[in-house]
């Protein structure tokens, strides 16, 4: 069953797009799926200027100040999704987000997040001037787990 487990965990650290992942063969997907495990991650999406994301990659675990639309409009903007495995199993998997003013979600591959991590495991993509309004609110960033493997 090791051996197994292993050799699962080498194919998970090879996808590199949903598309990929969504080829597990299903008993592979039956054995490593874990989808209530997402209570155990924390989430956190944001945008963010390339300023704020100087200061974030500066200091580890840095907090993150999510800015108005206002103050992001007509900006360079990063997508900025941190996550942090709270729970007692190593987890990778996929994250659907949808930044504001985007159709879709993109698709954000997680790997090997150690267990009771303190630190985060962060990604973030280009995503040019998301805000298409000037207000005092904060952008909302959906997102959920398309899968989430336990190991």
């Amino acid at each position: 069953m090791k051996k197994l487990t292993l050799l699962l965990l080498g194919m998970i650290g090879l996808f590199g797009s949903k598309g990929t992942a969504a080829r597990l063969d299903p008993e592979s997907h039956a054995l490593l799926s874990d989808p209530g495990y997402s209570k155990h991650v924390e989430v956190q999406c944001y945008l963010v200027t390339r300023e704020q994301l100087t200061k974030v990659f500066a200091n580890e675990n840095e907090p993150v100040v999510q800015r108005t639309n206002k103050d992001l409009y007509h900006q360079d903007l990063f997508l900025l999704v941190r996550c942090r495995n709270r729970g007692e199993y190593v987890a990778a998997g996929t994250l659907n987000c949808c930044p504001p003013s985007f159709g879709s979600f993109i698709p954000i591959e997680v790997v090997r997040m150690q267990p009771m991590n303190a630190t985060y495991h962060d990604c973030v993509i280009y995503i040019g001037s998301a805000i298409g309004f000037s207000n005092d609110e904060l952008p909302k960033i959906k997102y959920e787990w398309d899968c989430l493997y336990t190991m």
